[in-house]
């Protein structure tokens, strides 16, 4: 895989299969061989792309593996697997509490796709579980969930002192946890609305999703897109893993998807997420979708994804931040989108609330103020990022 990235990425991404030829062993087999491979960053990449589990499985297959390392990835996906089929687990009796209170939801990201994409859950790390409720249940599924020994962080606590028409203002999701075992818990990220890039440029609700049970794995699609694309700028290859899986064997009508998305601006970051799908899983693509993502334009977008692959964090903070704005800014062909992207963007970072710590306590000051608390943002924000660009 002649990628450009370094050698321990290129192993990363060589190694994302589910049936492992002869020939694609040999293959790797010989790259490692061949390549100075770092070890110890090779595992770190591994466990910050969430994929030791794909790993540990090609590599067991590949005689030049180091034996100690492959030992390692060995003792974590045991781990791994132990941690999903308990989240697994978990997100079923919720579900089926919420379904027994007659609260309508819908499972997102990580559980949802380990059971029903990947072709074997324990591939599929998960992290928080992920639930899409409506508008009108937030409140009913909150309480719900904290009579069932579930707490609200001390931000989202916060808030909760506000009042409801406060949370339903300026949150569109909340996170509860639940502890579980010595200083492990459950978590759960109840959503009523999925942002796309920021609350002023795009939001879905389940209402949006019901829309048109016709086209319920295109709607799907664009949820993840928007997720791991827009706002999370495809910084890790597991984001290329769940569209690929998502897409894998599905009768997709890619028009109806590609004009959907295209309302809002995120076709060109879908095209550069099915690039990679098709670099790494070679996904089978129609004729006129092959020709979009073959152009040049698309692979500057892809290729600009990719480079944050390579760090060993992930970005947050302003680095995201930054990166959300810049990426998608690229990705617009219409001058009006782009400057809505720009003027979003602006509007955004003005019109919302904010939580300032003095010493332990944590202040709260609503939206309405926002112009008041830009500056303290602003220079939030600026001690948050330059830190991060000094170690660069």
């Amino acid at each position: 895989m002649n990628t450009g990235l370094s050698p321990e990425i290129t192993v990363l991404l060589m190694g994302c299969l589910v049936d492992l030829s002869t020939d694609k062993q040999t293959q790797i087999n010989q790259y490692i061989q061949q390549q100075l491979i770092d070890w110890k960053r090779l595992d770190t990449l591994a466990d910050r792309h969430r994929l030791k589990p794909f790993l540990y499985r090609t590599l067991l297959k590949i005689p030049n593996a180091p034996t100690a390392f492959v030992e390692s990835l060995k003792q974590d996906c045991r781990i791994t697997a132990t941690d999903n089929l308990l989240k697994l687990q978990h997100y079923k009796e919720v579900s089926a509490l919420l379904t027994e209170h007659a609260i309508e939801h819908i499972p997102l990201k990580g559980v949802y796709l380990a059971e029903h994409a990947y072709p074997d859950s324990s591939l599929r790390i998960s992290g928080d579980i992920d639930l899409l409720v409506g508008k009108d249940d937030v409140f009913r599924t909150i309480r719900l969930l904290q009579n069932h020994a579930y707490h609200l962080s001390k931000k989202q606590d916060l808030h909760w002192q506000q009042g409801e028409q406060t949370i339903l203002s300026d949150l569109y999701e909340v996170s509860l946890f639940k502890p579980f075992f010595n200083d492990s818990h459950f978590d759960i990220d109840l959503h009523w609305k999925i942002m796309g890039f920021n609350q002023h440029y795009a939001l879905f609700d389940l209402p949006y999703v019901r829309s048109q049970p016709e086209f319920s794995t295109e709607l799907m699609i664009v949820l993840l897109v928007t997720h791991h694309g827009v706002n999370n700028v495809w910084q890790q290859i597991y984001y290329i893993n769940d569209l690929y899986f998502s897409l894998k064997g599905k009768d997709i009508n890619w028009n109806w998807l590609l004009q959907e998305l295209g309302r809002y601006g995120f076709e060109d970051v879908f095209l550069a997420g099915l690039y990679w799908c098709v670099q790494i899983w070679n996904l089978s693509l129609p004729a006129t979708v092959q020709t979009l993502i073959g152009s040049s334009k698309i692979h500057s977008i892809a290729e600009d994804y990719a480079q944050s692959w390579e760090s060993d964090k992930a970005n947050e903070f302003s680095d995201l931040i930054l990166l959300q704005l810049t990426r998608l800014a690229k990705a617009q062909t219409k001058p009006g989108r782009r400057l809505k992207t720009y003027g979003t963007f602006l509007s955004s970072r003005v019109f919302r609330y904010s939580l300032f710590r003095v010493g332990p306590r944590l202040i709260y000051l609503p939206k309405e103020v926002g112009f008041l608390t830009i500056f303290i943002r602003a220079t939030q924000s600026l001690f948050r990022f330059l830190p991060a660009r000094s170690t660069n």
